[in-house]
C-alpha cells in the first residue's frame, strides 16, 4: 500500500512537471514565432514584450520572477526606443544582453540589462543630438 502511494505521488509530480515544461515550450514557441514580426516592424517591440510578459505570467511555472523582471526591463527599453529616448544602437545593446541571458533565471543577468538601459539613457541625456529615432 505504501509503495502504491509513493508511486502515485511520483506520478502526480511527473504530470505537474510535464505540464510546466509544456507551458514553457508554448511560451518559447510564441516568442520565436512573433519576434520576427517585431524585427520587421509589423509589431511594435513594446507590444511584443507586453504580450510575452502576459504569456509568461499566465504560465504555471514556479520560478518566473527573473524572467518577468527581464521582460519588464525590455518593455521599458522598447517604450523609450519607440518614443525616441533611445536610439537603435542603445536599444539593441539592452536587447542583446537580455537575449544572451534569457535562459538563465539569474537576477545578475537582469542587473546587466538594467545597467545597459541606464547607461544608454545617461548617454542620450548627455548628448541629446545623438539622433534617436522611434521605430
Amino acid at each position: 500500500m505504501r509503495a502504491a502511494a509513493v508511486a502515485f505521488v511520483i506520478l502526480l509530480g511527473g504530470c505537474a512537471m510535464f505540464g510546466e515544461i509544456h507551458a514553457i515550450q508554448e511560451v518559447d514557441n510564441w516568442a520565436r514565432n512573433n519576434e520576427p514580426l517585431a524585427e520587421s516592424g509589423k509589431m511594435k517591440w513594446s507590444e511584443f514584450y507586453s504580450r510575452y510578459l502576459e504569456r509568461v505570467s499566465a504560465a504555471p511555472v514556479i520560478s518566473q520572477g527573473p524572467v518577468v523582471e527581464r521582460l519588464g526591463i525590455m518593455i521599458t527599453a522598447s517604450l523609450f526606443y519607440e518614443r525616441g529616448r533611445l536610439d537603435k544602437a542603445a536599444f539593441d545593446s539592452v536587447q542583446r544582453i537580455a537575449r544572451a541571458y534569457q535562459t538563465i533565471d539569474d537576477p545578475a543577468a537582469n542587473m546587466l540589462a538594467r545597467e545597459a538601459l541606464v547607461r544608454a539613457l545617461e548617454q542620450r541625456t548627455a548628448d541629446p543630438s545623438s539622433g534617436a529615432a522611434p521605430r
